[in-house]
C-alpha cells in the first residue's frame, strides 16, 4: 500500500479541523436559526443574488436593504460583485432542493438545508485550494517537509480556518481557491505540461475578478511562480496562440456575467454599486493593516511574518523573483490600506488577505526550503506556537472574549491569553471609521450637556441631584428604576438627508463595580416618519470593564446611513435588564455629514471612486 506523503496528511489534518470546527461551532446555529449566522453583513449581498434570481424573481426590484441594495431611477442595484454567488450557486441549488422536499423547512432560501450546503461547499473549495497550493509548491521543487509545514502554517495558523469553517458565506475561501488554481494553471501552462492549462487559468482569473476585481493584482505574482521572469510563459503562449485566445475568451466570458446582471437590474451595462465608498489614495493606513491591534495581518496571524522574511530571503537569493514578490507586497498592501474602511468592518484578523494566502505561501515555503539545522527547528517551533495562538484567539473570538469590531491595544492586552467565563462579553463600545468622505465632512449639529440646564437634544429620566456628580450638582442616574434613560434625539430637517452621517459621542461614566455597567447597552437608531425602523445598532456601553468608583471618559464613533425626509435619529442608553448602577455626566455629541461626492454616475447616482 502506498504511503501518504506528509504534505497530503497535513491537508487531511486541516480539513478535519475545519469540518470539526464547522460541525461544533457553526452547524448548531443560534436560537434565531443558522441563517442568522451565515447570511449576515456582506453575505446578505452575495446571497441576495441567489434569492432574487431563483426564489423571489425580483432582481432589479428588490426591497431596499441599506447594507447592499442601492436605489436608482432605473431600479434597485445589488452593490456587490457576483463571483461569490456564482460559486455558491451549485451548493445553494442542492440545499434548496432538499428544503423544497421538507414540509417543515422555510422556502425563502434561509432554511438549515441551504446553510449547511453552503458550508459543505466551502469545505470543498478549501480542499481544492489546498491541493492546488500543494501541487504548486511541489512543482516549484520545494522539498516535501517544507511543503507540509507551509500548508500547516496557512491552514491552521491563519484566518483561512475562520472563513471556511465558521463564516463560509464570505468571499474569502472562494477567492483563496480561485487564486490557488490560477497560479497552478499558469505554472502548468508555462512549463509546457499541457496547453489546456491555459483554459483553466482563464476561467480561474475570470472568477478572481468577478469575486473581487482588485485581486487582479495576482498577476504580479506570476513571475514569482515562474522564477522571476515572464519569458517561459511568453514562449509557450506564442506556440499555442489559439489556446491563449480561448483562455482570454473564457476569462472575459466569466467576467461578463457581471455586466449582464447590471443590465438585468437597471438596464445599463456598467454600474458602480459602491456609492459612498471608495479609496483614500493619499492616506493609506499601511502600518495599521500590517501591524495594528485592530486587524493587523502579522499581529493576528504571526506565522505570516515568515512570508515577509521569505521575501527578504528571495531578494538576496533570487533577486528578480524577490523583486516581483516585494512589488506584490507593496501594491496589495497599498490598495488594501487605502480603502476607506481599512479594517473592512467586523471580523477576525485581516480577512482580505485570506484571498492572497496562496501567494504568501510561496516565499514562506521557499524560506523553509532553504533552511536547515537549528533554523529549521526554530522556524517549525515558531509555526507551532503561531498556530496554537491563532486557534486560541479564534476560540476567544467565537465566545466573545475578543470584540468583533473595535479591538485596540488596551482591549488586546486586557484579553491576551484570557479564557475565564468572566471575560466573555466583557468588551464593548463602538469606535468605527468615518464614512467615505473624499470631499470632507461638515458639522451639522453639536451639543454639550452637563445637566445643569435644559439641553436641546439630550433628555430622559434619571436626571438627579448628586453630590458625587462629575461636574456641577446633577448627573444621569441608572439604578434599576428606568429601563430607558438618558438619550439624544434630532430629526430632519435639522439634520440633512441623502448623505451619510457620523456621530462622535463622549461622556463621563462612573460605576461602583466593574459589573455595575456591564449589562448597559447603548443604541443608535433611525426611525422613519411612519414609526418603522430604518437602522438599529445596539452595543455594550463599556469598551473595557469599569474601574470601580472612578469617573472615566468614554468615546464612541458611529457612522449612520443617510436619512430620508421625516426621519428621526436617536442615541440612547438601555438598561434592558435593569441591573445597571451607573452615573453618566457631561455628555457631548457632534453630528457630521459627508459632503457631496461630485457628478452623477452611470447608475443614476453620485459615484465613489472606482475601486473594488
Amino acid at each position: 500500500m502506498r504511503r501518504l506523503s506528509p504534505s497530503f496528511l497535513v491537508v487531511l489534518l486541516v480539513m478535519c479541523a475545519n469540518i470539526g470546527i464547522a460541525l461544533t461551532g457553526l452547524w448548531p446555529g443560534p436560537k434565531g436559526g443558522l441563517a442568522n449566522t451565515v447570511v449576515r453583513s456582506d453575505v446578505k449581498g452575495y446571497y441576495g443574488y441567489l434569492q432574487a434570481l431563483f426564489i423571489r424573481h425580483d432582481l432589479g426590484h428588490e426591497p431596499y436593504v441599506w447594507e447592499y441594495v442601492r436605489e436608482t431611477p432605473e431600479g434597485t442595484l445589488n452593490k456587490y460583485f457576483a463571483g461569490t454567488a456564482l460559486m455558491m450557486a451549485p451548493w445553494f441549488a442542492i440545499g434548496h432542493d432538499i428544503a423544497l422536499g421538507d414540509p417543515k423547512a422555510p422556502k425563502d432560501g434561509l432554511s438549515v438545508h441551504e446553510m449547511r450546503a453552503i458550508s459543505i461547499g466551502a469545505w470543498c473549495y478549501l480542499l481544492l485550494g489546498l491541493l492546488a497550493m500543494r501541487a504548486l509548491l511541489r512543482r516549484m521543487r520545494v522539498r516535501e517537509g517544507a511543503v507540509a509545514w507551509s500548508l500547516l502554517a496557512i491552514g491552521l495558523g491563519t484566518q483561512l480556518l475562520q472563513y471556511s469553517a465558521l463564516q463560509p458565506g464570505w468571499s474569502h475561501v472562494y477567492s483563496f481557491c480561485a487564486v490557488s488554481v490560477f497560479l497552478l494553471a499558469v505554472q502548468g501552462f508555462a512549463q509546457g505540461r499541457s496547453a489546456w492549462w491555459a483554459l483553466l487559468a482563464g476561467v480561474a482569473f475570470g472568477l478572481i475578478i468577478l469575486l473581487r476585481p482588485v485581486n487582479g493584482l495576482v498577476l504580479l505574482a506570476v513571475p514569482v511562480v515562474l522564477g522571476g521572469s515572464w519569458r517561459a510563459l511568453w514562449s509557450v503562449a506564442k506556440a499555442h496562440p489559439w489556446h491563449v485566445a480561448l483562455a482570454l475568451a473564457l476569462g472575459i466570458g466569466v467576467i461578463g456575467i457581471q455586466p449582464l446582471l447590471w443590465h438585468a437590474q437597471i438596464g445599463q451595462w456598467y454600474a458602480y454599486g459602491y456609492r459612498g465608498e471608495g479609496f483614500h489614495w493619499d492616506r493609506p493606513e499601511a502600518f495599521k493593516v500590517l501591524f495594528g491591534f485592530r486587524r493587523g495581518l502579522f499581529l493576528w496571524a504571526p506565522v505570516l511574518l515568515l512570508s515577509l522574511l521569505g521575501t527578504l530571503h528571495l531578494l538576496r537569493a533570487e533577486r528578480a523573483r524577490g523583486a516581483w514578490m516585494l512589488l506584490w507586497w507593496v501594491a496589495n498592501t497599498y490598495v488594501i490600506s487605502a480603502w476607506w474602511i481599512w479594517y473592512y468592518g467586523s471580523g477576525f484578523g485581516s480577512r482580505v488577505f485570506v484571498d492572497h494566502y496562496p501567494v504568501l505561501a510561496i516565499p514562506l515555503a521557499l524560506l523553509l526550503n532553504a533552511t536547515a539545522g537549528k533554523w529549521w527547528t526554530a522556524i517549525r517551533s515558531f509555526i507551532v506556537i503561531g498556530c496554537a495562538l491563532l486557534l486560541f484567539q479564534m476560540w476567544q473570538y467565537h465566545v466573545f472574549i475578543l470584540h468583533h469590531e473595535s479591538m485596540d491595544r488596551a482591549k488586546y492586552l486586557h484579553t491576551f491569553l484570557r479564557w475565564g467565563e468572566e471575560h466573555r462579553g466583557s468588551l464593548g463600545g463602538n469606535y468605527q471609521e468615518a464614512p467615505y468622505n473624499p470631499n470632507g465632512m461638515r458639522v451639522v449639529l453639536e451639543e454639550s450637556c452637563d445637566f445643569e440646564h435644559v439641553c436641546a437634544h439630550w433628555s430622559g429620566g434619571g436626571l438627579r441631584h448628586r453630590a458625587d456628580a462629575y461636574s456641577g450638582a446633577n448627573a444621569a442616574v441608572f439604578d434599576g428604576r428606568d429601563e430607558f434613560g438618558l438619550g439624544f434625539s434630532a430629526s430632519t430637517p435639522e439634520l440633512p438627508i441623502s448623505c451619510d452621517l457620523f456621530l462622535e459621542i463622549g461622556l463621563q461614566r462612573r460605576a461602583g463595580t466593574a459589573a455595575d455597567s456591564r449589562s448597559m447597552l447603548a443604541v443608535t437608531e433611525v426611525k422613519h416618519a411612519d414609526g418603522s425602523t430604518a437602522y438599529y445598532e445596539p452595543f455594550a456601553m463599556d469598551p473595557l470593564p469599569a474601574s470601580p468608583g472612578a469617573w472615566e471618559q468614554i468615546e464612541y464613533r458611529i457612522p449612520v446611513p443617510a436619512l430620508r425626509a421625516g426621519d428621526r435619529l436617536a442615541f440612547y442608553f438601555w438598561d434592558k435588564e435593569r441591573r445597571s448602577r451607573v452615573l453618566i455626566d457631561d455628555v457631548f455629541i457632534r453630528v457630521s455629514a459627508v459632503n457631496p461626492y461630485g457628478s452623477v454616475g452611470p447608475a443614476g447616482f453620485e459615484p465613489a471612486t472606482k475601486g473594488l
